[in-house]
Parts: structure tokens; sequence; C-alpha cells
């Protein structure tokens, strides 16, 4: 519950500047904390017609890498401005656990705008 608060709180602050980046339709935890094994980056939310929908991304998805960056150690904040966020129509690579399995997801970053 915690991570979801802080995710929405950061959703608020940024939606009040009309900023315009590539994203992947997805809800994320945002904030100071750092990524461990008993911490994972956990997929919040995922939104319907977003690209990470289409590519079969879910929420309870853990993300483990992005473009092969591990994210143990990261904070939630560099993961999302940094390796998550992106030029528009660019190509990441997640690689994600889904139960026991790990896959790997490429994802095109679509236009978000937020108002």
């Amino acid at each position: 519950m915690k991570k979801l608060s802080i995710a929405i709180l950061a959703i608020v602050l940024v939606t009040c500047s009309g900023e315009e980046f590539g994203g992947l339709g997805i809800e994320v935890p945002a904030g100071p904390e750092k990524v461990s094994k008993s911490n994972p980056f956990v997929i919040a939310g995922v939104y319907e017609g977003g690209t990470g929908h289409q590519a079969g991304l879910k929420e309870g998805d853990i993300i483990i890498s992005v473009d092969g960056v591990q994210l143990e150690g990261l904070q939630y904040d560099y993961i999302v401005t940094h390796l998550l966020r992106g030029k528009v129509g660019s190509v990441v690579t997640l690689e994600i656990k889904r139960g026991d399995n790990l896959m790997l997801f490429r994802v095109m970053r679509g236009k978000i705008v937020l108002k």
C-alpha cells in the first residue's frame, strides 16, 4: 500500500506540469526507495490501450531489468525518469518475472501527455 500511495503522489505532482514524454502506459512505484529482493519493482497497473498493454504486460509483473540494466539497488525515481521514459517511438526491452517465469518484452514507448 505504501508503494501505491507514493506512485499516486508522484503522478499528481507531475500532472500539473503539462509534461510530454514517451512511456509504456504502466503505473509503477515512484519515490526514493530502492529496489531489492524484498522490495521488487512491481507494475501496479497497466493502462488499457497503452503500449504496455498491447505488449502483454500485466499488473503484478515484476520488472527485473530495463535494456539490460538490473534494477536491484536503483531508486524508483531513477528507474522511471532514466530507464522507462524516453523518446516517443523508441523501443525498450524489459525482463519480467511473472510467477516462476522470466520473460522478455520489447515495448515501444507511446506518447504520454500529463495535463
